[in-house]
C-alpha cells in the first residue's frame, strides 16, 4: 500500500482525469499520523495534502507536525 503523500506529483496528476477521491482515498489512504477527518476528500480535504502537483507540503510526518490534526503514532501503533 501506498500511502498518498508518497505519490509523486505525476502519478497524483494522473488520477485527476477520470478517478474520484473516494477512489483514491481507499487506494492510496491518508498518512497514519493524521487525524483530519477525510482528508483525502477534495476542497473540503486537507489542502496542504492534496493540493496540486507542485503545491503540496506534505511528504512526510515533519510536515504535519504544526497540524492540530497531527497524532504521533508508537512504533508499533500502526
Amino acid at each position: 500500500m501506498t500511502y498518498f503523500h508518497e505519490l509523486t506529483d505525476e502519478e497524483v496528476d494522473a488520477m485527476r482525469h477520470g478517478t474520484t477521491w473516494a477512489q483514491v482515498a481507499e487506494k492510496h489512504p491518508q498518512p497514519p499520523w493524521c487525524s483530519y477527518p477525510d482528508a483525502l476528500y477534495g476542497p473540503m480535504g486537507c489542502w496542504s495534502l492534496t493540493g496540486w502537483p507542485g503545491t503540496r507540503r506534505i511528504h512526510g510526518e515533519d510536515d504535519c507536525k504544526g497540524c492540530e490534526f497531527y497524532e504521533p503514532k508508537e512504533p508499533n501503533d500502526g
